[in-house]
């Protein structure tokens, strides 16, 4: 459950060092803003999308011409980041319906399986089309099939 609060350690000294302190700051503001707009309700993405353009204008004042470099250069590392809740709310979801069909009566072995195959099952669609959640979270690439494993 920790490991992508250190990932998100390591991204942010790793960036520190090229962005100076206070952009790195004001660019993780505007990303945060950018990955709210898409899931929320037309008054809250005018809201982020606000929120933003705001701190994307912030971040140009501080930065002039190395603006879009550096603003890339944040966002593409950013976008490499698991998001804890999102991985939580998705092995609920895969697994209520095995959980469901054993009216509670689960065996070790059998949750062992269902996590092996969850860790290990490759993305259908997507921008992680391909890859598993173990892969990207330990950023080596699948030996084998889950089935395989």
């Amino acid at each position: 459950m920790l490991v992508p609060f250190k990932h998100a350690e390591a991204i942010a000294a790793e960036r520190r060092a090229v962005v100076p302190h206070d952009t790195f700051d004001v660019l993780v503001l505007a990303w945060h803003h950018e990955h709210l707009v898409y899931p929320s309700g037309w008054k809250q993405k005018r809201y982020h999308q606000k929120e933003r353009d705001f701190w994307l204008a912030c971040a140009a004042g501080l930065l002039d011409n190395e603006f879009d470099t550096l603003k890339a250069l944040v966002f593409d590392k950013l976008d490499t980041m698991v998001r804890a809740s999102s991985l939580v709310e998705m092995v609920n979801a895969l697994i209520r319906p095995s959980l469901k069909s054993c009216k509670g009566q689960i065996t070790q072995e059998t949750f062992n399986l269902l996590m092996l195959y969850h860790n290990h099952r490759r993305y259908k669609s997507g921008k992680r089309q391909g890859k598993a959640p173990i892969a990207l979270l330990t950023g080596k690439p699948l030996e084998a099939p889950w089935w395989e494993l």
